[in-house]
């Protein structure tokens, strides 16, 4: 499964469990280095730290087990919707949403919380995930073969599960437990509705706003001679993305993925 993976998300999971591995070996410089610090952020001129917050996994000997479980948990989530997101958006369009999002989030953050700190994957994986159930929220996902459940339910539920600390049933309202969570599943909804407006809700206002600023900037427009072969482009692409929704990539045709992937660019 993982050498399947394209590119992106092959990378986050790599990046991942090398820190993860990292931080038993060097645990002092992780935690230094890697999260997000607003003091630092600001005073500091830290900024890598805007990018490589997401990429802080904590693991110890003594809690070995639990930063295992959680590492294969992410992986999990990264690699089937995440993968599958990846291949139709576009490996291209996907990685520059997601560090906007990730470079939002945390300058978003440092005004909200100049005393807090962000770090964790949460931003990544509710980004992946609320992608995915935001383009397909009534596909089916077999869960370990038993049942089916529909992708905004699994959004939901690891929405949810990503909040509430493992000491517990708790729920933990602090700003660094929910901002990542949060901003991840919105920046997911409002990048791809920008990109594909998937749902009626804005879509007549981004129209609009995209027609006022094309009058303004191109006063005379030539004539468009492909019009007719783009309309023809965009409707089959619309007719794949229907058939994935219903039926999967794998009930793509070898033609119709080298189509999708041609024309996604």
């Amino acid at each position: 499964m993982f050498r399947n993976l394209p590119p992106l998300c092959k990378g986050i999971i790599i990046a991942l469990v090398g820190s993860a591995l990292l931080s038993l070996a060097i645990p002092g410089i992780m935690i230094s280095a890697v999260p997000l610090y607003p003091q630092l952020l600001t005073r500091g001129l830290q900024a890598w730290r805007l990018v490589t917050y997401p990429f802080f996994v904590l693991a110890s000997m003594r809690g070995l087990l639990s930063a295992i479980f959680n590492l294969l948990w992410t992986g999990i989530i990264i690699a089937m919707f995440g993968g599958e997101l990846e291949t139709i958006v576009h490996t291209k369009r996907l990685t520059i949403s997601l560090v906007v999002t990730i470079v939002a989030g945390g300058l978003i953050f440092s005004l909200l919380s100049p005393d807090g700190a962000l770090a964790g994957p949460s931003i990544i994986t509710m980004f992946l995930l609320g992608g995915f159930a935001y383009l397909w929220p009534k596909r089916e996902i077999s869960v370990l073969g038993l049942f089916w459940v529909k992708a905004w339910v699994i959004a939901l539920a690891v929405f949810i599960l990503s909040i509430i600390p493992m000491t517990g049933m708790r729920l933990d309202a602090s700003a660094a437990n929910l901002f990542g969570p949060v901003f991840g599943a919105m920046g997911a909804i409002i990048c791809f509705h920008i990109m594909y407006r998937q749902y009626r809700f804005g879509r007549a206002f981004l129209n609009r706003s995209e027609d006022v600023l094309k009058r303004k900037t191109t006063p005379r427009p030539l004539p468009s001679k492909g019009g007719g072969a783009n309309k023809a482009i965009e409707e089959r692409i619309d007719a794949i993305l229907d058939k994935i929704a219903s039926s999967g990539m794998q009930s793509l045709s070898k033609d119709e993925r080298e189509f999708l992937l041609r024309n996604s660019r």
